[in-house]
């Protein structure tokens, strides 16, 4: 064995083995401190981050149970206040069962008087609890509380959370069915005058009938409802309403669909007591949105639509369309054999209604005009609507009328001499025609050197724009092709339509349209040069029309909710396409969308004008696969503030819905708020039940008890819901406990071994320091060598 003095080996060693047994001790210290075995990520990373994870987990948990604790506190709020609501119905039909009954002989209006501030009061406490028409509370509560397991990140969210859904849990008075729709119309005192009123008494399409004209979900439009009430041995306003509702009866009676969902709308008239207790004439309803329109005079003034404040005489309703020229003298004939197409649109047609009328050289426009009376007056469609010819004599202006009110229009196409006095339009340069407009046509021939030509187009039936081209004895068809498209891709309107010019077979000219538009041309100028005709035609508009007080013949339901009133124009080019977007949440609160495409070009024509927007929309609407969607109804009125324009209005029963009006390239279609979302808002006014009179108390009874059903019905959702937070509870708070245990048993020191390894660490430093002691005084050893 070798004695060194540089290099002590033994020292060396008890350092180290004194160094790892202070540590030791040092961590034992801190475990015993701390309580922890994983004091430092440096004492177990895996175990620390395990025991971090059931950490945070824990305080989620902790937080959840927090927010479970509200959201119960919460739900018996809301229970209380249904308790308050469910006494409230007893004492209401405790004063509705005593005004019922036959011998009853107190005063019913004190009675009622009560009755009002009991409803009153079920209102306030619906508002109070959150629980009216879109309440704070009507709608999905969802609360997080954590401990949720999945597959991904949404699962486990969604399974860590507690819905109680109260989004068809309202129960305010419209909710439960206590109020609904309605539309007052005139006082009960005026109606023996309104009866009496010859002025209105003339305008009947049927003596001794009165027409009123009713839309909603289902029946709209041309399925518009006719309830045509017989005024025989009517004198006041109870009679009338017995008359009103036998009408209402035989109308949804009629075996087709709208009749039968105009029917299922339940729409009654009454008579009630308003605020300022006036008596006024109604119509209600308890689950639909709908409107009442005036067919004549008279039910114009019993709904409240009269000429003079107080008056008894009904608003005029018509609307009159005269011809932009006076039609021929007497005798004159036609310059060519045509087919000639006379159009009527709009006034609630559903799509344009088409009269064909064959002419030769030989016919004369007396002929044509007692031929066109005959097609318009035995024309369904038509007759349906209330448009008919009220002049249509040689030498004079043809007018057409709609007894209505409703906006239409005329249009004409292929009378070449404009006889008519409806313009020169052409679709064809043969004879005969089977269609109104084209989506392209080809000339005749063309005429050289026939000077300066006039050739003008209506796209869609709008306004003409004119063109020109001066034909020399040079001119070829080539020639007229190039001015035609130079023109087209000049004019935003004809390049809109995508008007396009190509020479056909024999020096004739092609002009169709490369986007499916439809047209119509007019050759304004004497001469065959564009291969027209060769009349000199017309280019101004195809009709005038002039109104009588049709801005009151329309009421819609208050207590409904509605959009704003939309402005429309009629789509005439092919790229005009319009979208628009329907959502509204059904009764689980998810939202449900109709999209709905509205055009006219050679793939679909509806949007020509307003009513045959109006009623694809609606088609499209009861097509929906939601109930909720369903419920809406576009409709359409006129805008006092706008001249009284005719524009649409979305209506219906729901708390809320939107209606997403998309741009399109021509600003056509739906105007109004192109590119953004319109928001519902709800109607003024609406029905409430009283209990003035017997039979209404007994219809209040009926209400009531439905009324206390739909409240049990929300009474069981709080009370599940408040079930399942208190279930959501106790899970968790079983989860935090386990979840402290799982978090103990992994980062928790144990004392008693802790203790153990403490004393072992003491009794080891003391040795290790001994020994250390003894190796560092080892070399001196050498000394006694080197004494010798």
């Amino acid at each position: 064995m070798a004695y060194t003095v540089n290099t002590n080996i033994a020292s060396l060693q008890a350092q180290e083995y004194l160094r790892i047994t202070q540590e030791f001790q040092q961590k034992t210290i801190s475990r015993v401190t701390s309580g922890l075995r994983i004091v430092s990520s440096g004492d177990a990373a895996a175990g620390l981050a395990i025991a971090n994870t059931f950490r945070s987990d824990r305080a989620v948990l902790s937080q959840g149970v927090r927010n479970a604790n509200d959201g119960l506190s919460t739900l018996q709020t809301i229970d209380g206040g249904l308790n308050n609501i469910s006494q409230l119905l007893d004492r209401a039909r405790t004063l509705a069962t005593q005004s019922a009954s036959g011998t009853f002989t107190g005063d019913r209006e004190v009675l009622n008087s009560e009755f009002q501030s009991v409803i009153q009061e079920i209102d306030r406490q619906a508002t109070a609890i959150g629980l009216d028409t879109g309440g704070l509370f009507a709608t999905n509560l969802s609360v997080f509380i954590g401990g949720g397991r999945g597959s991904t990140s949404t699962a486990q969210i969604t399974n860590g959370s507690v819905s109680v859904d109260l989004s068809a849990s309202t129960v305010d008075t419209r909710s439960m069915g206590i109020k609904g729709l309605q539309i007052t119309g005139t006082y009960a005192r005026s109606v023996d005058q309104i009866l009496a009123d010859t002025t209105n008494t003339a305008s009947e399409s049927v003596p001794g009938y009165t027409d009123f004209y009713f839309r909603g979900p289902g029946f709209s439009g041309s399925d518009r409802a006719r309830v045509s009430v017989n005024l025989n041995g009517v004198t006041d306003a109870e009679k009338l309403v017995t008359a009103i509702n036998s009408a209402i009866d035989q109308a949804g009676s009629g075996g087709v669909s709208s009749s039968t969902l105009f029917r299922n709308a339940g729409i009654r008239a009454t008579i009630v007591t308003d605020p300022d207790n006036n008596r006024r004439l109604v119509f209600q309803s308890s689950n639909a949105a709908f409107q009442a329109t005036a067919g004549d005079r008279l039910s114009n003034a019993l709904l409240g639509n009269v000429t003079t404040s107080g008056g008894s005489t009904g608003v005029a309703l018509d609307y009159i369309v005269s011809a932009a020229a006076t039609a021929a003298s007497a005798g004159t004939t036609f310059p060519a054999a045509r087919d000639i197409i006379v159009r009527v649109q709009g006034g609630s047609l559903s799509s344009p209604t088409d009269l064909t009328l064959a002419v030769t050289t030989t016919s004369t426009v007396d002929t044509a005009l007692t031929s066109l009376s005959s097609l318009v007056a035995s024309n369904a469609s038509l007759v349906a609507a209330g448009i008919s010819i009220t002049t249509a004599s040689p030498g004079s202006s043809l007018t057409f009328t709609s007894k209505r009110g409703e906006n239409f229009e005329v249009l004409a196409v292929n009378d070449a001499g404009n006889r008519l006095g409806l313009g020169t339009a052409q679709n064809t340069s043969s004879t005969s025609s089977s269609t109104f407009d084209v989506t392209s046509i080809t000339s005749t021939a063309i005429a050289t050197g026939s000077g300066a030509q006039t050739l003008a187009f209506s796209i869609g039936g709008g306004s003409y724009v004119t063109l020109s081209h001066t034909f020399t004895t040079a001119s070829t068809a080539g020639d007229i092709v190039n001015t035609l498209n130079t023109n087209f891709s000049s004019n935003s309107s004809l390049q809109q339509a995508g008007l396009v010019a190509s020479t056909g077979a024999g020096s004739t000219v092609v002009i169709s349209s490369n986007n499916g538009t439809y047209f119509r041309v007019s050759s304004n100028t004497s001469g065959a040069g564009f291969g027209f005709g060769t009349l000199a035609g017309v280019a101004t508009t195809t009709s005038v029309a002039t109104t009588s007080g049709t801005s009151s013949a329309t009421l819609n339901s208050g207590g409904a909710s509605a959009s704003s009133l939309l402005a429309f124009t009629p789509i005439r080019t092919g790229n005009d396409d319009q979208l628009i977007t329907i959502t509204a949440k059904d009764s689980a609160g998810v939202e449900r969308s109709l999209a709905i495409t509205i055009q006219a070009d050679s793939t679909a024509q509806r949007g020509r004008s307003l009513d045959e927007a109006v009623t694809y929309i609606n088609s499209q609407i009861r097509a929906s696969t939601s109930e909720d969607i369903q419920k809406i109804v576009a409709l359409k009125e006129r805008d006092p503030d706008a001249a009284g324009a005719e524009k649409i209005r979305f209506v219906s029963p729901l708390s809320e819905f939107k209606v997403s009006v998309a741009s399109n390239p021509g600003a056509t279609g739906i105007t109004t708020g192109q590119g953004t979302v319109a928001t519902s808002s709800l109607l003024s006014g609406g029905s409430s039940v009283d209990i003035v009179t017997r039979a209404n108390a007994e219809s209040a009874v009926i209400r009531l008890a439905n009324a206390v059903a739909h409240l049990g019905d929300v009474q069981a959702v709080v009370g599940r819901g408040q079930n399942q937070f208190n279930f959501a509870i106790s899970l968790a708070q079983t989860q935090i406990i386990n979840l402290n245990a799982s978090e103990s048993r992994i980062r928790d020191a144990d004392l008693a071994s802790e203790a153990a390894n403490l004393t072992r660490a003491q009794i080891l430093q003391q040795a290790g320091v001994a020994a250390l002691s003894q190796a560092n005084s080892a070399p001196q050893a050498v000394l006694s060598l080197l004494q010798q």
